[in-house]
């Protein structure tokens, strides 16, 4: 009733009649998440990203570098570096400088002998050529003494050996190169080095220094030492079967071995570089490998036809022979009697002479 009193004022109102739409129910928007505990990860899901600022950057590369660096500052960022510019650090040299080239026959000739005086004569011009170089280590190094500095480097080759023996990898690299670490370790992960110093044979002695600048400010020096002495070295695999060497037999070793130091840097030490071989040492005895015995199973084969057929043919072939050698014919059975010793003079008298 109320609804059609409400129609007739409506259209008594208007001259023109139309449509109205009235809502009888409310409905509320859905709620697909019921569970509240849920809301944390609903509100994780939504992200918050932070977009480039184009203009800024335009601005910034528009700006001089002092002003970068303001604006830079001015926001706590650090200033960003040019890619030509790369931190490096070097301690050690990759190969010897100019390398000391051992006299052949060294260490097998005598005091008096020829060869033996053409190395004391070849050392002293050595050592006139490195003085200089000398003077340059006591620069950096004031207590340097070439004589003092031999035996220092005999008891660190000692040392380097003792602590790759140890695997003591710590000590190692105080005492070597990069470089030569990864030489004197080459070969032994799954293998036992036994290696010991017996005596010296000859006082060990310095034969040539040389210096020189890698970088602009760095200078580095390298001292070869000659050392002759007595080992002992013996290289067991991982089953425990020797290699190379005797574990009990000592050897005369005559070495060049190079130390190398970085003089401009306070805290540097002198470390063993590498060795020196020269061309006329011989080769050394190569490494006795070990293998595991291959287990070789038979495989029974059935034999083939054609061994078979000739099995045949050598039992015929033997059949044969033997049946021959029993139905050879006796002298007396033979169609041409055998010729006595009557005949034959009998037929010598009868021949005619002449044409």
């Amino acid at each position: 009733m109320a609804l059609n009193l409400f129609r007739s004022n409506h259209l008594a109102t208007f001259s023109r009649p139309f449509l109205i739409m009235l809502r009888t129910h409310f409905t509320e928007t859905p709620n697909h998440h019921t569970k509240p505990k849920w809301r944390l990860y609903r509100r994780q899901k939504v992200l918050d990203i932070d977009l480039p600022d184009f203009d800024r950057d335009r601005r910034l590369r528009s700006a001089t570098i002092q002003e970068q660096r303001e604006q830079l500052k001015r926001e706590g960022i650090p200033p960003v570096r040019s890619a030509e510019y790369k931190p490096l650090y070097i301690d050690a040299s990759t190969e010897p400088f100019e390398p000391y080239v051992p006299p052949e026959g060294d260490g097998k000739a005598t005091l008096m002998s020829r060869d033996r005086l053409n190395q004391f004569y070849t050392s002293l011009k050595t050592n006139l050529a490195t003085r200089k170089h000398s003077n340059t280590i006591r620069k950096h190094e004031p207590d340097f003494e070439p004589l003092l500095f031999a035996d220092i480097a005999q008891q660190k080759y000692i040392d380097a050996h003792q602590a790759l023996i140890d695997r003591d990898e710590e000590r190692l690299i105080q005492l070597v190169t990069p470089g030569s670490l990864a030489e004197m370790g080459r070969g032994l992960r799954y293998k036992t080095l036994r290696w010991k110093w017996i005596e010296e044979i000859e006082p060990s002695y310095v034969v040539a220094i040389k210096s020189g600048e890698i970088l602009k400010g760095m200078t580095m020096a390298q001292v070869t030492v000659r050392m002759h002495s007595k080992q002992i070295c013996a290289i067991y695999d991982r089953f425990g079967r020797l290699m190379y060497g005797n574990e009990t037999t000592p050897k005369d070793v005559l070495e060049y071995v190079v130390f190398e130091r970085v003089l401009t840097f306070p805290y540097s030490q002198w470390r063993v570089h590498s060795k020196i071989l020269p061309a006329w040492l011989p080769q050394s005895d190569p490494l006795l490998y070990t293998f595991e015995k291959p287990n070789i199973k038979l495989i029974e084969e059935s034999p083939s036809t054609d061994a078979v057929e000739e099995e045949k043919k050598r039992e015929q072939i033997s059949r044969e022979q033997e049946s021959a050698t029993k139905t050879l014919p006796t002298p007396n059975e033979l169609k041409t009697p055998i010729p006595t010793l009557s005949d034959i003079s009998q037929a010598n008298k009868k021949r005619t002479l002449g044409y």
